[in-house]
C-alpha cells in the first residue's frame, strides 16, 4: 500500500473499531442499471458512481476490480447498500492488493445499490476504472414453519418450528388496529373473533398461517383496598378498560388501564367495572376510614382554629419534619391538587418546605437545612417553597425573594433546579409573613405539563415526561410535605383538610387574558345528570355574585371543555369560583381563583408577516411561544418590545402566538403560515 494510506489506516485503529463502510452523503452519481449474467461482464465506472441492481433471493452477486476483466489504477472500495443508501449489505476494500472484490448472496428479492468509491469513502477527484460483475444462480432452502395460537380475544402468539431469525408480517394487512411484532410474531390489539393471516419469511422461504381470536373475553378481576383507594388485580384477560359505575362525585379517580382507584373518600364505597371484548365484571370496595398520614421527624399533629393540621417544623432551629399520605395520586390522568400552606411568621426565618411526589412508599424524611427535608429522595419530584437565600450574593440557584422551584435530582441547595426559581409572589415579597397561602398544583397528563399556582397566580410551568423520566415509569406515586429549619427557623404547617383534588368531573378551572377580555376555561372528564355551570365572583370570600351561566353537556364519559368570556371595568380584585349544578338542584363548587386585570394595556401591539418572517411587537416585556395545532411548542423567545422569527421550515397552516407577561397574564393571537 501507499505510505499515505498506511498512516491513515494506522490512525483509524486508534479512533474506531468498526469497518469503514460508505453510506450515501449526497454526492453520489446514479450511473444506471446493471443486469448481471452467469458470465462475467464489465462496465466502465468512476469514483462516486452507484449502480442499480435487481437481485433474486438466493443468488450470489460478484463485483471486483482485480480479475475477470476488472481493473483500476487507484485504491477502490465497493459497498452494496439497500436503496435507502445507508444500510450496508456487503463491503470490501482490499481483497486483492489495493483493489476490491466482493461477493454477496441475496436474502431477498428486490433492488440494491452498488457504490464505487476511493478508499476512506473519498468522493473527491475523478478516477476511472473497469468493474467486472456476474451472478451465480443458487437458492437458500429455508424452513419457515411456525404455529399461531390465540391467547385471548385481543392477542395471539407465534411459535417458530423451523429456522429462527426471519420476519413476520400480516398478509393481507388487517383493517382494524391489530399489530404484529416482526421478530416474535405476537399479535396484539386485535378484535374479538377476527381472523388474521400471517407470513413468516426466512432464508428466502415464506410460510403463511392464520389464527382466529376468541369471541369473548374473561373480565375477571379483584379489588384490594389501600389507603385512599384500591388496586386492581386482573385474573382474566388483560387489555380491557376500567370505569366507575355509577360515577362518584367526591373526586375519586380511576385509571382506565390498571383499575387503580385513587383519591377516594374514607368510608365511601365505589363500584368498578372491567370490560374486555364484550365481557364485563363488576366489583365493589369501601375505602379505609383510618388516618392515612404518616408523620416523621419533628412533624406533629396540631389544631389551628377548628382544623386538624400537621406542623412540619416548630419555630425552633435544627428541625426536620415530613408527612406522607398513605394514598396515591395517578400521573396517568389529569389532576388539580389544592392545599393551604403556612410558611411562618418570621420574614428573616428559614428554611422552607416542599410538596413532594415519589414512587417509593417510604415515609422517611430527606436531609434537613437548605435541603428542606426532601434532599436525597430518589426518583422524586419536589416543588420547593424556599424562604431563605442560600447563595447570596452569587444567586446561582437561589433568589433574594422567597421563591418556588421544581427539583428532580434530590439536591435543593447545590444543583440547578429543573424549573425556576421564580419569586413566589409577583410582588417579590416574603411568604413567611404570618399569612396562609393557597397552592395549586395542576398536572395535564396529555401535554405532560405541571403548573404551580401561588395565591391564585400561575408562577411556574414545567414540561417533562415525569412518569418515565423521574418516576421510573411508575404513574401511581405517593405524595406528602416536607420542611426543615437550620440556624434560623419558622413554624411551618399545612392542614390535610385543605388538600383537595378536584373531582373527576371537574379536572381544571383557570382563566387568562385574551386582549381586554378574561377567558375562563374548565374541563370535565365525566358528567352525570349535570344541568349547568354558574360562574360566580366575590370580593371577600363570603358574598358571591353570579357572573354567567353555561349549559352542561349533561352525561358524558369523555373530556369536555367549556369556555366563557368576561369583560369588566371593575377596579376591585375579583375572585371567581365555578358552581356545578345537577338536574336535582344539588351542586359542588370549585376553589377560588384570582381574576386578572385584563382591561389594562394588552401585551400585543401588532403582528405582521413579511415573506417568511413574522414580526411581533409588544406593549410591554413578554415571553412569546409559537404553538402548532397539536399544542406543541415550536419556539420560545422573550423580548422587551419586539422579536422576529422565520417560518420557512414550518408546514402551512394555522399557528398560535402565546404571549405571557411578567405578571403571568397571557394573550393568544392566531397566525396563518402559507
Amino acid at each position: 500500500m501507499a505510505t499515505a494510506k498506511l498512516l491513515a489506516s494506522f490512525a483509524i485503529l486508534f479512533f474506531t473499531t468498526t469497518a469503514l463502510t460508505c453510506p450515501f452523503d449526497g454526492n453520489e452519481i446514479n450511473a444506471g442499471t446493471l443486469t448481471p449474467t452467469a458470465g462475467y461482464q464489465t462496465v466502465n465506472t468512476s469514483n462516486g458512481d452507484y449502480w442499480v441492481i435487481n437481485v433474486n433471493c438466493g443468488d450470489t452477486y460478484n463485483f471486483n476490480f482485480c480479475n475477470n476483466g476488472g481493473t483500476a489504477t487507484w485504491d477502490t472500495q465497493i459497498t452494496i447498500l439497500q436503496t435507502n443508501g445507508i444500510t450496508e449489505l456487503a463491503y470490501n476494500d482490499d481483497n486483492c492488493g489495493l483493489q476490491s472484490d466482493v461477493s454477496w448472496q441475496a436474502t431477498f428479492t428486490g433492488t440494491v445499490y452498488v457504490l464505487v468509491t476511493e478508499y476512506f469513502c473519498n468522493l473527491d477527484g475523478t478516477f476511472n476504472g473497469t468493474m467486472a460483475y456476474n451472478v451465480t444462480s443458487g437458492s437458500i432452502v429455508g424452513n419457515a414453519s411456525f404455529n399461531l395460537t390465540a391467547n385471548n380475544c385481543l392477542s395471539a402468539s407465534a411459535t417458530i418450528i423451523g429456522d429462527t431469525g426471519g420476519t413476520f408480517s400480516f398478509n393481507p394487512a388487517p383493517m382494524d388496529a391489530a399489530t404484529i411484532n416482526p421478530t416474535t410474531g405476537a399479535i396484539s390489539n386485535g378484535t374479538a373473533g377476527a381472523t388474521y393471516n400471517v407470513d413468516y419469511t426466512v432464508n428466502c422461504v415464506t410460510t403463511n398461517e392464520s389464527v382466529t381470536l376468541l369471541n369473548s373475553g374473561n373480565a375477571a378481576f379483584a379489588l384490594t383496598v389501600v389507603c385512599g383507594g384500591a388496586t386492581a388485580n386482573i385474573t382474566g384477560d388483560t387489555g380491557g378498560t376500567f370505569v366507575f359505575n355509577p360515577v362518584p362525585t367526591d373526586g375519586a379517580q380511576i385509571n382506565a388501564s390498571t383499575g387503580a382507584l385513587t383519591n377516594g373518600t374514607a368510608g365511601n364505597s365505589y363500584t368498578v367495572e372491567y370490560t374486555i371484548c364484550g365481557a364485563t365484571t363488576s366489583q365493589s370496595v369501601t375505602v379505609l376510614t383510618n388516618d392515612c398520614w404518616t408523620l416523621n421527624g419533628n412533624a406533629t399533629n396540631i389544631t389551628v382554629g377548628s382544623d386538624d393540621c400537621i406542623q412540619l417544623t416548630a419555630a425552633v432551629n435544627g428541625q426536620l419534619g415530613c408527612a406522607w399520605s398513605g394514598s396515591q395520586i395517578d400521573f396517568a390522568t389529569d389532576f388539580n391538587l389544592i392545599l393551604d400552606y403556612y410558611f411562618g411568621n418570621n420574614i428573616n426565618g428559614a428554611d422552607g418546605n416542599t410538596f413532594t411526589f415519589q414512587p417509593s412508599a417510604s415515609t422517611a424524611c430527606g436531609t434537613a437545612g437548605g435541603q428542606l427535608g426532601a434532599g436525597g429522595l430518589t426518583n422524586a419530584l419536589s416543588i420547593e417553597f424556599d424562604t431563605y437565600d442560600n447563595d447570596n450574593p452569587a444567586h446561582i440557584y437561589d433568589m433574594a425573594c422567597d421563591h418556588i422551584a421544581v427539583e428532580i435530582d434530590g439536591d435543593h441547595q447545590n444543583a440547578a433546579p429543573a424549573a425556576g426559581p421564580v419569586c413566589a409572589k409577583t410582588s417579590m415579597g416574603n411568604i413567611d409573613d404570618g399569612g396562609t397561602y393557597e397552592v395549586i398544583i395542576d398536572w395535564n397528563a396529555t401535554t405532560q405539563t405541571l403548573e404551580v399556582f401561588f395565591d391564585g397566580v400561575s408562577r411556574l410551568t414545567y414540561n417533562n415526561d415525569i412518569v418515565n423520566n423521574v418516576f421510573g415509569g411508575q404513574s401511581l406515586v405517593y405524595w406528602g410535605a416536607t420542611a426543615a429549619t437550620g440556624g434560623l427557623n419558622n413554624q411551618q404547617y399545612f392542614c390535610p383538610s385543605s388538600v383537595v383534588i378536584l373531582p373527576v368531573g371537574l379536572t381544571s378551572f383557570s382563566s387568562e387574558c385574551l386582549g381586554t377580555e378574561e377567558v375562563f376555561t374548565w374541563k370535565t372528564s365525566t358528567e352525570q345528570n349535570a344541568s349547568h355551570f354558574m360562574l360566580e365572583y366575590t370580593y371577600d370570600g363570603y358574598i358571591f355574585y353570579p357572573e354567567t351561566s353555561v349549559q352542561a353537556i349533561g352525561n358524558s364519559n369523555t373530556e369536555q371543555t367549556y369556555q366563557v368570556l368576561v369583560t369588566t371595568i371593575d377596579p376591585n380584585t375579583r375572585y371567581y369560583r365555578l358552581k356545578a349544578v345537577d338536574l336535582n338542584g344539588s351542586f359542588e363548587t370549585s376553589d377560588l381563583i384570582s381574576g386578572k386585570a385584563c382591561m389594562n394595556a394588552s401585551l400585543l401591539q401588532s403582528v405582521y408577516q413579511d415573506g417568511n418572517i413574522v414580526h411581533v411587537k409588544m406593549n410591554q416585556p413578554a415571553t412569546v411561544q409559537l404553538v402548532n395545532n397539536m399544542g406543541q411548542i415550536l419556539l420560545t423567545d422573550a423580548s422587551d418590545d419586539s422579536l422576529s422569527f422565520e417560518t420557512s421550515q414550518l408546514a402551512a397552516g394555522m399557528y398560535q402566538l402565546v404571549l405571557t407577561g411578567a405578571d403571568g397574564t397571557k394573550e393568544v393571537e392566531s397566525i396563518m403560515v402559507r
